[in-house]
């Protein structure tokens, strides 16, 4: 099959590449054990989060850019689409940095949990949105962050989320925010709203909006889970129906792309990989797996790279 080039990062078994979904590579420059848990593209860079740095790659190759503390591992990256060279990282323990340089130096944005929020395990900024100077953090467990300065003051957005347990976030096509949660999906017009879930399970981990608007959404029964799939939804984020998928997966869906061909990729935690030619109403599985999957992204641009 053909597919612009997929990357795969692993928890432990480095990063990976394929060109064609059936021949996968691992990227040497990266250790083979690396715990890549973040990916992001644009602007001729490719970028993956690990435990204590940020890897880059450019035309000239790659690059390991240390972040402020070793400790830190970048759950969420995400660039700035007006200047790629910034470029937000998404941390556990829960920080969200800045860098204006492509990486090469990080300041702290002043993301942090209310007083008294609670803390049943170490929070985490999960999911990044980038709209113009406007900012959108998706925080586990914590909720919904909104900054209009870029960062600098920051309030929180969950009154009506059917958690704060937040995982992913996605705009629609008629601009309303969708939200994934350990407890489904919601939607935000004027405030946030329960959407109707049809599927077995609740635990929503992944969102991905496909190139003619469709909405999916990579769910399971928990953390990592026993079982897994795809959610789809055609009316902007209301209502979610199952995708024509092949059985289950054995754990939990938790990362989906999608290229601007309608070809999508899925990822269960336990490393299965699924594939999608329709923008993902129907889904193959395919035979490559991982023992553990946190990232996968499409970048077409690395592609025609040599």
């Amino acid at each position: 099959m053909r597919a612009p080039r997929a990357w795969v990062g692993t928890v432990g078994d480095g990063l990976w590449w394929s060109d064609d979904l059936e021949r996968w590579e691992r990227e040497p420059a990266l250790p083979a054990d690396a715990r890549v848990l973040a990916l992001a593209a644009g602007g001729g860079m490719l970028f993956a989060g690990a435990r204590g740095a940020v890897h880059r790659r450019t035309r000239a190759g790659w690059r390991a850019l240390p972040l402020p503390d070793a400790a830190l591992e970048p759950w969420a990256l995400a660039l700035d689409p007006r200047a790629p060279g910034r470029v937000y990282a998404g941390c556990r323990p829960l920080a969200l940095l800045a860098s204006e340089d492509a990486g090469e130096t990080w300041s702290p944005l002043g993301l942090a949990l209310p007083p008294g929020a609670p803390r049943p395990h170490t929070p985490r900024a999960t999911a990044i949105l980038v709209e113009a100077d406007a900012l959108r953090c998706g925080v586990e467990v914590g909720g919904v962050f909104a900054s209009e300065d870029r960062g600098r003051h920051w309030i929180p957005d969950g009154d009506g989320l059917p958690s704060l347990d937040v995982h992913a976030l996605v705009r629609a096509p008629d601009g309303a925010l969708l939200a994934a949660t350990d407890r489904g999906l919601a939607r935000r017009d004027a405030g946030w709203s329960p959407a109707r879930l049809e599927a077995p399970w609740t635990y929503c981990r992944a969102l991905a909006r496909g190139p003619d608007g469709t909405l999916l959404c990579g769910l399971g029964d928990g953390p990592p889970g026993s079982r897994g799939g795809v959610v789809v939804s055609d009316d902007g984020g209301r209502a979610w129906r199952s995708a024509l998928f092949p059985g289950t997966a054995a754990s939990s869906v938790w990362t989906l792309a999608v290229a601007t061909d309608g070809t999508a990729l899925a990822a269960a935690i336990g490393g299965e990989l699924f594939w999608s030619e329709d923008g993902g109403r129907a889904w193959a599985r395919l035979p490559r797996a991982f023992t553990e999957v946190r990232a996968v992204l499409f970048d077409e641009e690395t592609s025609r790279w040599a």
